[in-house]
C-alpha cells in the first residue's frame, strides 16, 4: 500500500498553476485525484492495468439528484489522516441556496479494493429544495452494448439474463439504460461487471448496510422521508456503462416494487433539511479473473467476509423430533381412500386446508413417508412405520400409467365407496414434470433400500423404481437430455413433451445413479453419464441454472442450482472424476448467491408480520428471477455444503452448511414459541424479504418438513448425528474417509 502526495506543476502560456495531486494505490489499482489548475478543484479516476476509469460524472466525483435535477462537483479540499487515509471534502450548491457539505473518505480496503467512506451534512436547507439523493459510481467501459460484458447482481442478474426468457422485468432488457435495484430485494449489496475479453473485473459493494424503512414506502409514486436508509444498486448504460449507486435507493428504470406496473421507477427520496442521517460505505474492487464463475465466487466471497454473517443455533434434534411428530399428526389413513398428508395447513391455527397429494417437488409424499419409516425404525414404533409403509404402497400400486411414466398428484376421496383422480398436469404446461417424478421417486427407492437393509423387502417398490427407471432409459434423447415435462397421453406410442425445454436434464440423474446402486444395472448409470454430460455442456459451461422450479418454469432460479449439486455429486460419487466434483463446486457457489447473507429488518411501524421481526432473515433465500418471494429451500442443501467442504477443504463451505442447518429453522416452530400449542414442525412456505418486508403465505407445505428432515436424516445416517458441531469434533481424516463412503453407506446412496 502507498500513499502519494505530490505536487505538479502546469504551465500556460501566461503564468505557471501549480495543483496538488493525491493517491492511493492497492494492488494492481490505483486512485488519483488530481485538481485543475484553473478551478482548484479536485476530479477523481481509478486505474487498473493502464486503464483509467471515471466517476458516474466525470471529473466530478459528487453527484446529487434535487428537486429530480443533476447536480455535480468536484472536492474542494484533499487531505491527509492517520492510517493513509485521504479525506476529500466538497460543497454542492443548489439555485436556492442549499449547502450540501460532503466528506469522503478513501482508503485501501485490501489489495485491490479501496473503502469509500461517505458523510453528506445539509447547511442554509432552503423549503424550495423538497428531496434529494446522493450517487457513486465508476464507468467501467465507453461504448459498446451491454451484451459484451458479464455481470452479477445476486439472485437478479446472471450471465445469461439477455439469453433466457426472463419473468418479470428486472435485468431483462438489454435495451434499458438503468438497472437500479433496491438492496433489501438483494442477497448482498453489490454489482459486478466483468470483460470476457480480458477478464478485467470492477465490482461495487455496499459495505456495512443496515436498510431499515417503515410502512410508508410503498408504492411507484416518490416517497420522501429519512426513515429509508436503504441503498440502491446497479448498472447505468448512457454513453458507456456504470457501475453505480443510490441512496436512498430508487429503483428503476424497470422496478419490482409495483409489480403489475414494472415499467418505470419507484423513486425514494430523503427530505432536504438540516440534521437528515445520510451516510454509507461503499468498496470498489478491482481483479481479474479467469472466467465468470470465478468472478461470481471472488466477488460474492469479498463481500459475505464484510458481513460475517453468523449462525443462529438451535436444537436441530428437538426440531428433528417436532417435525416428524408433525407428519405423525396430520398423516391420514381414514376417511380418505389414500393415505397421506395434507398438502397445505393454514397458520397460525394449524388447521388444515387441503388434502391432496404430490409425489415430490412441493407435496414430498414419498420422501416423508421415508422419513416416518426411518425414524420408525430408529424409535422402535410400528406405528410410524406402518404409515410411511402404507403411502409408499399406494404410490408403488397406483402412480405409474403404462409406459412406466408416473402421475404425480392425487386428489383423494373421501365418501365411502368412491375412488380419487389423478390430476393431468403438476406443471403450467401439463403432463409429468421431471422435477416432480424423480423427487418424489428417490423417496420411494431409499424407502425401499432402507427397509431391505432391516431385513424386511418391498420388491414391489423396487420394481416401480425399476419400471420409471426403465422409462428414462427410453425416452432419453439422443443427446442425453430429458424434457421438462412430459404429457400423459400416448401419441405414436410416445408421451410427447409438453415442455420441450431441456434446462432440468440434471432432475432425473441422481435418481438413475440411486437405481443403478440398487440393481446394478448399467442401462441406468450410463443413462445418468450421459444426462451428465449434457448437463455439463449445456448447463454448467454456460452458467445456466434454470426451470427446476417448475411451477414458473425456464426462469433463472436457486433450485436449478440445487438439481445440479445433486446431480454432479452423485456423478462423481460413481465415478470420482473431478469434472464432476468440479461442475458441483460451481453449482453450489453459483446456489448460495441466492442466500440472504446480511440483516434487513422489519419496517419500522410494522404492527405485525409473518415472518417473525424479531428473527434473522440470514439463511432465507430468493426463489427465482421476476419475483421477491424468498424461502427456507436451500435447508435441502446443508448436507451437499459440508460435504463439498470436505471434498475441498473450503472452509467458506462449512460456513453455508452451519447457517443452513440453523439459520433455515428461524420461522419453525420448533420450541413452540411462534405456534403455541401447535405442531412443532409448522413454518410458513415463503414470505418477502423487500417491501411489504416478512409479509408471507401464512400455510404450511409438505415440502417444509421434508426441507430440514431430509439433510438431517443424510448426517445421521452417514455421520452418526445430525449435530453439525457434534461432527465437526470426529477427526478430519474419518469425516474425509466417511465422505468418501457416502455411496455405498448411507441414504440415499
Amino acid at each position: 500500500m502507498n500513499f502519494l502526495f505530490r505536487l505538479v506543476a502546469f504551465a500556460t502560456l501566461s503564468a505557471a498553476l501549480h495543483a496538488q495531486d493525491a493517491g492511493l494505490s492497492s494492488g494492481q489499482a490505483s486512485l488519483q485525484l488530481r485538481q485543475d489548475p484553473e478551478n482548484r478543484s479536485y476530479a477523481l479516476t481509478f486505474t487498473i492495468g493502464g486503464k483509467v476509469l471515471n466517476t458516474y460524472a466525470p471529473d466530478k466525483p459528487l453527484s446529487l439528484d434535487v428537486n429530480g435535477e443533476r447536480l455535480d462537483g468536484g472536492y474542494a479540499k484533499v487531505s491527509q489522516e492517520k492510517n493513509d487515509t485521504l479525506v476529500c471534502q466538497g460543497v454542492i450548491t443548489t439555485p436556492h441556496g442549499t449547502r450540501f457539505l460532503f466528506t469522503d473518505r478513501y482508503l485501501v480496503e485490501q489489495p485491490g479494493a479501496f473503502e469509500l467512506r461517505r458523510s453528506i451534512v445539509i447547511q442554509n436547507a432552503n423549503r424550495a429544495d423538497q428531496f434529494f439523493n446522493s450517487l457513486f459510481g465508476i464507468q467501467v467501459t465507453e461504448n459498446g452494448p451491454l451484451e459484451d460484458s458479464e455481470f452479477f447482481v445476486p439472485g437478479v442478474w446472471y450471465r445469461t439474463n439477455f439469453k433466457t426468457r426472463m419473468a418479470g422485468a428486472l435485468a431483462k432488457n438489454p435495451a434499458d439504460h438503468h438497472f437500479l435495484f433496491r438492496e433489501d430485494r438483494l442477497p448482498l449489496p453489490l454489482v459486478t461487471m466483468r470483460d470476457p475479453g480480458n477478464g478485467d473485473t470492477v465490482s461495487l459493494i455496499h459495505a456495512a448496510a443496515e436498510p431499515a424503512t417503515f410502512t410508508g414506502d410503498r408504492g411507484g409514486e416518490r416517497v420522501v422521508d429519512e426513515r429509508m436508509q436503504f441503498g440502491s444498486i446497479g448498472v447505468r448504460h448512457l454513453d458507456g456503462t456504470t457501475l453505480a449507486f443510490m441512496f436512498p435507493g430508487s429503483e428503476g428504470e424497470k422496478n419490482h416494487v409495483v409489480r403489475r406496473a414494472s415499467d418505470g421507477w419507484a423513486l425514494r427520496s430523503h427530505p432536504v433539511k438540516e440534521g437528515v442521517q445520510h451516510h454509507y460505505k461503499l468498496v470498489i474492487r478491482f481483479s481479474k479473473t479467469a472466467s465468470y464463475p470465478d468472478a461470481v465466487e471472488t466477488t460474492w466471497k469479498h463481500a459475505f467476509q464484510l458481513y460475517q454473517p453468523k449462525p443462529r443455533p438451535v436444537d436441530v434434534k428437538a426440531a428433528f423430533t417436532g417435525l416428524i411428530d408433525t407428519l405423525d399428526h396430520y398423516s391420514v389413513g381414514k376417511g380418505y381412500d389414500a393415505p397421506g398428508f395434507p398438502f397445505s395447513v393454514y397458520l397460525p391455527g394449524g388447521d388444515v386446508r387441503v388434502y391432496n397429494y404430490q409425489m415430490g417437488f412441493v407435496g414430498r409424499q414419498l420422501p416423508n413417508a421415508y422419513f416416518l419409516i426411518h425414524q420408525g425404525i430408529a424409535e422402535k414404533r410400528a406405528d410410524l412405520r406402518r404409515k410411511g409403509v402404507e403411502i409408499v404402497d399406494f404410490w408403488a400400486e397406483n402412480c405409474l400409467l403404462p409406459s412406466g411414466l408416473p402421475r404425480t398428484w392425487y386428489d383423494p376421496a373421501t365418501a365411502e365407496g368412491t375412488t380419487g383422480s389423478w390430476r393431468k398436469n403438476d406443471n403450467p404446461k401439463g403432463g409429468t414434470a421431471m422435477r416432480v417424478a424423480t423427487t418424489g421417486m428417490e423417496g420411494m427407492l431409499s424407502a425401499w433400500r432402507l427397509m431391505e437393509r432391516h431385513g424386511t423387502g418391498q420388491p414391489g417398490w423396487l420394481a416401480a423404481c425399476g419400471k420409471f427407471g426403465d422409462w428414462l432409459v427410453a425416452n432419453q434423447n439422443d443427446d442425453g437430455s430429458y424434457h421438462l415435462a412430459y404429457s400423459h397421453e400416448l401419441t405414436d406410442g410416445k408421451h410427447l413433451p409438453t415442455e420441450p425445454g431441456k434446462s432440468t436434464t440434471t432432475n432425473p440423474i441422481r435418481f438413475l445413479v440411486m437405481l443403478h446402486q440398487a440393481t446394478g444395472d448399467a442401462r441406468y448409470r450410463d443413462a445418468a453419464i450421459r444426462a451428465g454430460k449434457f448437463a455439463l455442456t449445456n448447463i454448467h459451461q454456460p452458467y445456466h441454472y434454470v426451470g427446476s422450479v417448475v411451477d414458473n418454469p425456464n426462469v433463472i432460479d436457486r433450485e436449478s442450482g440445487q438439481e445440479a449439486i445433486y446431480a454432479f455429486l452423485a456423478l462423481y460419487d460413481l465415478t470420482q472424476e473431478k469434472s464432476w466434483l468440479d461442475a458441483a463446486v460451481q453449482a453450489a457457489r453459483y446456489t448460495e448467491t441466492w442466500m440472504y447473507a446480511y440483516e434487513i429488518p422489519a419496517e419500522t411501524g410494522a404492527a405485525a408480520t409473518d415472518f417473525p421481526q424479531d428473527r434473522s432473515i440470514v439463511g432465507q433465500t430468493l426463489i427465482a428471477t421476476g419475483q421477491s418471494a424468498a424461502d427456507l429451500g436451500l435447508a435441502f442443501s446443508s448436507f451437499d455444503y459440508y460435504r463439498l467442504h470436505l471434498f475441498t477443504g473450503d472452509p467458506h463451505f462449512l460456513e453455508i452448511a452451519k447457517l443452513l442447518v440453523h439459520n433455515t429453522k428461524q420461522s419453525l416452530n420448533w420450541d413452540g414459541s411462534l405456534y403455541p400449542g401447535k405442531p412443532k414442525g409448522l413454518q410458513l412456505e415463503a414470505f418477502t424479504v423487500t417491501i411489504p418486508r416478512r409479509k408471507g403465505v401464512m400455510e404450511c407445505l409438505s415440502w417444509n418438513y421434508a426441507a430440514h428432515l431430509d439433510p438431517l436424516v443424510r448426517f445421521q445416517d452417514a455421520f452418526g448425528s445430525m449435530d453439525i458441531e457434534a461432527i465437526e469434533k470426529l477427526p478430519m481424516w474419518k469425516r474425509r474417509e466417511i465422505n468418501q463412503s457416502i455411496l455405498r453407506n448411507t441414504h440415499p446412496f
